[in-house]
């Protein structure tokens, strides 16, 4: 497929000019014009880009990528010269995508995670910027909180710090991916029984009990893989790509 039009189509499924962002997103470095196989992953990282290049990699698709707003373009040193020098040696395309791919309703982190997690109902939650970028939903049944503990562990693949607060069982939960634990107010306004993100902060441990919420952090990179492994096995499915999945854990 040509690099120039999966931009194109991208950046039209994920509504890339509707909003602001502190990434840039779409194409971040060109490569190869045509592209046949895509590396997705959650992060850029020399080993990423090492692996995808010995796997045949034309393209690199991410959620955090190389160019973040504000960084100071004109210093290509340390990692981030090493990272470009790998890219233009291998002749990789790096496209990535933050904001749009969080808030998008069928690929977005939050909105899968809340399907597997067993959610109907989803809604937009979470304001990041004044875009929500969050799903928030209700179960068929509410669920004892120790079975939505096992729930998402299962989902992640990771054991969530877990400060409880709320009810027994539950029958609403509010996500955003990565960290966002602030988004914990939105929860408690709207009356959910529990709130899932990546990261914790000090304050959680003593507010969940104080305002009867649960409290999950299952890790920033955990509940981030879920958008750009959905966005990528669609893309593989729409397009004569060949599509796999770059999984690099971070306990973070």
């Amino acid at each position: 497929m040509d690099r120039d039009q999966l931009v194109a189509y991208l950046d039209d499924l994920l509504e890339v000019e509707t909003l602001e962002d502190v990434a840039v997103n779409g194409l971040q470095v060109a490569g190869n014009q045509e592209v046949e196989r895509l590396a997705t992953a959650v992060s850029v990282s020399a080993e990423l880009f090492t692996q995808a290049a010995d796997w045949g990699a034309h393209a690199v698709l991410v959620h955090h990528g190389l160019l973040w707003r504000g960084d100071d373009p004109q210093r290509v040193t340390g990692s981030f010269r090493q990272r470009l020098r790998l890219l233009f040696e291998n002749d990789l395309n790096l496209i990535a995508y933050h904001l749009p791919l969080d808030r998008h309703p069928a690929h977005g982190n939050a909105a899968v995670l809340a399907r597997e997690l067993g959610l109907e109902q989803l809604e937009p939650f979470g304001s990041f910027g004044g875009v929500l970028i969050g799903t928030a939903g209700v179960f068929p049944e509410p669920v004892p909180a120790e079975e939505l503990f096992v729930r998402v562990r299962k989902a992640c693949g990771q054991e969530s710090q877990i400060f409880p607060g709320g009810p027994e069982r539950v029958a609403s939960v509010g996500i955003v991916t990565g960290g966002a634990p602030t988004a914990f107010d939105e929860a408690v306004a709207a009356g959910l029984d529990a709130f899932i993100t990546g990261e914790a902060r000090e304050w959680v441990l003593h507010r969940a009990t104080e305002d009867g919420v649960h409290f999950l952090a299952a890790g920033h990179y955990a509940t981030e893989r879920f958008g750009v492994r959905s966005l990528g096995e669609f893309l593989a499915k729409r397009f004569d790509l060949e599509v796999q999945f770059f999984d690099l854990p971070n306990p973070v």
